[in-house]
């Protein structure tokens, strides 16, 4: 069972053990100092009862983590013990600290603390704030990490002297809550944490904690309106008397740099914009090369890499993206099988359309609208520069932060396109061979024919995953604008057959070489075999030859949470929204 905070606060008490050895009266002190005609005496023996409570050593030292009064309670109770009695405590103590008690109830025993000035309550279980049960004189009330999911308990009684009041990790955020954060309630409040909360509306924040004469630090981080491109620059500008946001001080050039943002008319604030780029891809084993013999031209295989990746959906092309068929879900779904060492690949044919498209709807998580988006492929290279990027607009700031804290998952894929050559029924224009005479009829014909193999029937691509990781991008939630990672996907089991295969290979010329070079020595003169023989001893054996490091299949991958660092730039990003979002609807009309 849950207790209540003032049972958690009488056993406090009950701790620290007033009324026994070496605290309160009894016969180990003297209390009447004039039946002892030697007084050193009697200072002597307090001095030792209280060193009893001070030292490191003792037995009975007590930390008294719950209040910052602990020590000094407890040598007041040594020397003048007869003063010391329950009312005295409730008035004495100024600061109680309950952390981790799984308290759920705050019951109207508090109001017997009536001088009571800081109260920390962090990490328990509390869903309600009866302000009628605390005592008027509280400055600080901390509520961090607890189940406080409505403000409504501030509606009849008000704490006129709090300046401090935290509510950070909690579930609140909403319209409601913000109606409970103005003078009206808290009229001397000077510093608000309202952290990793729901609040997902960054004008309706503005408006409510504007409405705080006293307010000088603010602590909005973790908040999904805090993914907004005009934070924090608006609320510098809004609240010109803050200073402190987020636990970073506010200089004059912060000021200066936003000045006028909260005059712009028609701003998007409810909506992030993230951009994820994609740099070199290097690590990917070299496909097979066309075979040599004419009787296997066909069919011509073609290898391009790519990069996929998961990120919710955009708003614009929501309706568009969600096209994607169910079979082409269930073929994305079966993509993510790696392709590490001891491991098999899968191959699974899709059109290109699916994958190359914008994006396919991934069901793996039903909370999250998550879609797979793909960036441009590119042929095969040691180093692969892929100089993509996508810009993902998100109005649903609430879902994005959730899936920050998820993370992002990347793999590597391979598109194979196998190609035929047409029939002759769908290749017109060809002719037989007999209708051809001379050198001239001759050449045309070899034309012809090259001409006839240029025309191709593709098989739908082939995709098989190379390799996948997972992203962490709590940072971006944290208050970082960006993310610059190198993904590091393993080592291929491809890429180890390919450099055994090469050292074979190397293996066999060097024996072939050395095998020419001793025919060419037992030709030559007795000198030309003693310097054949010396070269010979100089060059290392294959066997003894370092094997090559194997690389790693390594992403180079930004994420930008884009930021309004100044005014001009939200002008200009302004200015270009309104000119595209026109685009866009003129486009879609016509």
């Amino acid at each position: 069972m849950k207790p209540a905070l003032s049972t958690v606060i009488e056993n406090e008490m009950k701790s620290l053990c007033l009324r026994d050895f070496p605290c309160g009266k009894g016969s180990w002190r003297t209390d009447n100092m004039h039946e002892t005609s030697d007084k050193e005496v009697n200072t002597e023996e307090l001095g030792s009862l209280i060193d009893l409570l001070t030292c490191s050593r003792s037995p009975w030292k007590h930390e008294g983590s719950w209040s910052d009064q602990v020590s000094a309670l407890r040598e007041l109770s040594v020397r003048t013990s007869e003063c010391l009695s329950d009312g005295f405590v409730y008035t004495y103590l100024t600061s109680i600290r309950v952390v981790g008690q799984r308290v759920s109830l705050i019951d109207e025993g508090l109001l017997h603390f009536s001088k009571l000035e800081q109260l920390v309550l962090s990490v328990n279980c509390i869903s309600n704030i009866p302000l009628k049960h605390f005592p008027m004189t509280l400055q600080v009330l901390e509520l961090y990490a607890n189940e406080i999911s409505s403000l409504r308990g501030v509606r009849e009684h008000h704490l006129p002297c709090l300046q401090h009041l935290g509510l950070g990790r909690n579930p609140l955020g909403s319209t409601e809550d913000l109606q409970y954060i103005s003078s009206s309630f808290w009229p001397q409040l000077v510093s608000l944490d309202l952290s990793w909360c729901g609040f997902d509306r960054l004008g309706a924040m503005l408006e409510a904690v504007s409405t705080l004469p006293c307010l000088r630090t603010l602590v909005l981080e973790g908040n999904p309106l805090a993914l907004s491109p005009a934070y924090p620059g608006l609320v510098i500008d809004r609240l010109p008397r803050l200073l402190y946001l987020d636990g970073t001080r506010i200089g004059p050039q912060d000021h200066h740099r936003f000045r006028g943002l909260a005059t712009l008319r028609d701003l998007v604030l409810d909506e992030a914009v993230v951009k994820v780029s994609f740099g070199m891809i290097r690590g990917v084993p070299q496909p097979p090369g066309p075979q040599t013999s004419g009787s296997a031209d066909f069919p011509l295989v073609s290898y391009s890499y790519l990069v996929t990746y998961q990120f919710l959906t955009d708003q614009k092309q929501g309706s568009v993206l969600d096209l994607a068929s169910k079979d082409q879900e269930a073929v994305n779904s079966s993509q993510g099988e790696e392709m590490h060492q001891g491991m098999d690949i899968t191959e699974t044919a899709v059109s290109s359309d699916a994958l190359l498209m914008s994006g396919t709807r991934d069901e793996s998580d039903d909370s999250l609208p998550v879609m797979k988006y793909s960036s441009i492929v590119h042929s095969w290279a040691e180093a692969m520069d892929l100089k993509h990027s996508d810009t993902h607009r998100i109005r649903d700031l609430s879902t994005l932060k959730n899936f920050l804290l998820q993370g992002l998952w990347l793999s590597v894929e391979e598109e194979k396109i196998t190609s035929w050559p047409a029939s002759s029924s769908e290749t017109p224009g060809t002719k037989s061979a007999a209708d051809k005479k001379g050198s001239a009829k001759e050449d045309k014909k070899k034309k012809k024919k090259k001409e006839s193999l240029l025309e191709l029937v593709q098989e739908p691509p082939v995709y098989r995953s190379l390799g996948s990781t997972h992203l962490d991008l709590q940072n971006l939630v944290l208050g970082q604008d960006s993310v610059h990672l190198l993904c590091d996907l393993g080592v291929l089991e491809a890429t180890c057959k390919t450099q055994q295969q090469q050292q074979q290979e190397q293996g066999k010329k060097g024996k072939e070489e050395k095998r020419k070079e001793e025919k060419k020595g037992k030709q030559g003169d007795a000198k030309g075999k003693g310097k054949a023989h010396k070269d010979g001893d100089a060059e290392p054996s294959v066997d003894d030859r370092t094997p090559t490091p194997v690389q790693p299949l390594t992403v180079e991958i930004s994420l930008l949470l884009e930021k309004w660092q100044s005014m001009a730039q939200a002008t200009c990003t302004q200015h270009n929204t309104t000119h595209d979002a026109q685009h866009y609807t003129t486009h879609h009309s016509a």
